[in-house]
């Protein structure tokens, strides 16, 4: 009977050995996911940062950006890294961070495009996301296409508030409050880049919009006019180094051409932009539903083993 007793006494403390060692790993499982959605949390944040204040970071902005909203998310563990930081970066952060940047870029760009021809309604004829330069050449070429051009910073016929190009700008960010002056100035870019006849694109690239997106930027934070210029050159044909393409601060604005001129004040256009109150974006929302999940974590995977028998 001795025996029998003991035998199931070390029945009962083998299962329990089982049971602390899957909750053990459950334990570290729970750990590496909550790292997982950290680097997650931590990606998210700096995209919206860089969207706002940088849109074409280069290397050390990325590296700040995210060294910044990790801290802020998990000091003690930064703390941890030390010299470790950069190579934690570079395999953790940096690509899927690119990689989420430039698709939210793409995507932010592609609504532009759709905002310009819904704006223009009727005016402006359609064309492929794919055609050949020749169909490009064709299409721009259209005197409707010139007159979309020449309307951009003219207020819209039965609108007495909005311009076609605050209308667009409403259109891409429907339910942001306050639009920061570098989205503007991206937004403003796209569109006078696709609707100018005289350049043969209608695909963005860093190095296609960064001059003109430096120099509209330039005029928002100088509260200069936005104007219509009838013989302006091609932004294409403007000439960017390596070193201006990676930074639009450092651009230097190309000379004004002469031309027929429409003006439109840039406080106009903040004016009417900060009309729309609507609720924060959704991608704000998926960051929050992720920071509280890892608070949820937190307070469940130190949880004693023995509580599962109560």
């Amino acid at each position: 009977m001795f025996q029998a007793v003991t035998r199931r006494i070390f029945s009962k403390l083998d299962n329990l050995k089982t049971l602390l060692e899957k909750v053990k790993k459950n334990q570290e499982d729970m750990k590496e996911e909550i790292k997982t959605i950290k680097e997650e949390a931590v990606i998210i944040k700096s995209v919206q940062d860089l969207l706002e204040k940088k849109i074409y970071p280069n290397y050390d902005k990325f590296k700040e950006s995210a060294e910044f909203f990790l801290k802020e998310s998990d000091n003690k563990f930064f703390s941890t890294l030390g010299s470790k930081w950069e190579p934690y970066f570079e395999k953790k952060i940096r690509k899927p961070l690119s990689k989420r940047l430039r698709s939210l870029r793409g995507t932010l760009c592609a609504r532009v495009k759709t905002a310009i021809f819904e704006n223009f309604s009727n005016m402006l004829p359609p064309i492929s996301n794919v055609a050949k330069a020749s169909e490009i050449v064709t299409w721009k070429k259209k005197l409707a296409f010139s007159n979309c051009f020449r309307k951009l910073f003219e207020k819209i016929e039965d609108d007495e508030n909005d311009t076609y190009m605050t209308k667009i700008i409403k259109n891409v960010w429907p339910k942001k409050k306050n639009i920061p002056n570098l989205q503007i100035a991206w937004a403003i870019s796209i569109s006078e880049i696709f609707l100018n006849p005289k350049n043969e694109v209608i695909k963005m690239s860093e190095e296609i919009i960064q001059p003109a997106l430096a120099r509209n930027l330039r005029k928002i934070e100088n509260e200069e006019g936005f104007e219509y210029e009838s013989d302006s050159s091609p932004t294409l044909q403007r000439p960017v180094s390596p070193e201006r393409q990676k930074d639009p601060e450092k651009q230097i604005e190309p000379e004004r051409n002469k031309g027929k001129k429409r003006i439109i004040e840039v406080k106009t256009l903040q004016k009417n932009l900060k009309k729309s109150k609507r609720k924060v974006e959704n991608n704000e929302y998926e960051e929050e539903v992720i920071i509280r999940y890892i608070k949820y974590l937190y307070s469940t995977m130190f949880t004693s083993p023995f509580n599962l028998f109560k």
